[in-house]
């Protein structure tokens, strides 16, 4: 199967009130950390930025990486994984596996159990305690359907008119619903 890796890395950080891809977590810049995981996996990969990428692209080491400007990422996520689909379709992958750039706790072992996941489903995703995590592979089946969402909720939306679309991966892992939205005032 034709895997495309995505990490999602074009918002605003509005409510982080600062750059948090360049954040420091334990040594390292939060997009740093997803950037090393998935170049642990032989897939493609590819980042999808927003126009301050040329700013800051030099604090980090993304060299296996594709890159594409979301030049609509004020409009939300749903602008990014449209922009991720439209260059799946394009090089004609069979699913795409969506990161979020400022989940730097994914264990390497979740990713491998969504990529050995056989389903019919059209996506496949690790749930923690029933809420939905990270990474989500989701199918060609539904690639069209996305390029049809708006805002900033990302594939939400057709998860929630549509559970039965969803295999879901019961982990133990609360890290594959931890992002950091908020930084942590001292």
């Amino acid at each position: 199967m034709k895997i495309l890796g995505v990490i999602l890395a074009a918002g605003l950080s509005t409510r982080f009130k600062d750059n948090k891809l360049l954040f420091e977590y334990n040594g390292k810049a939060l997009l740093q950390w997803t950037i090393d995981l998935l170049n642990k996996f032989d897939i493609d990969k590819l980042m999808i930025v927003n126009e301050k990428w040329e700013s800051i692209k030099k604090n980090f080491d993304y060299n296996n990486f594709k890159i594409i400007k979301n030049h609509n990422y004020k409009n939300g996520i749903s602008s990014s994984v449209k922009e991720a689909i439209k260059f799946a379709l394009k090089y004609n992958y069979e699913s795409v596996l969506i990161f979020l750039g400022d989940m730097p706790l994914i264990p390497r072992n979740i990713v491998t159990t969504i990529l050995n996941t056989t389903s019919e489903k059209p996506i496949i995703a690790p749930y923690y305690k029933d809420k939905k995590g990270f990474p989500t592979l989701i199918k060609r089946a539904l690639f069209y359907d996305i390029l049809n969402i708006q805002g900033d909720s990302g594939i939400k939306q057709i998860i929630k008119n549509n559970p039965e679309f969803v295999e879901k991966i019961n982990v133990d892992y609360p890290e594959v619903t931890v992002d950091f939205d908020y930084k942590l005032e001292v």
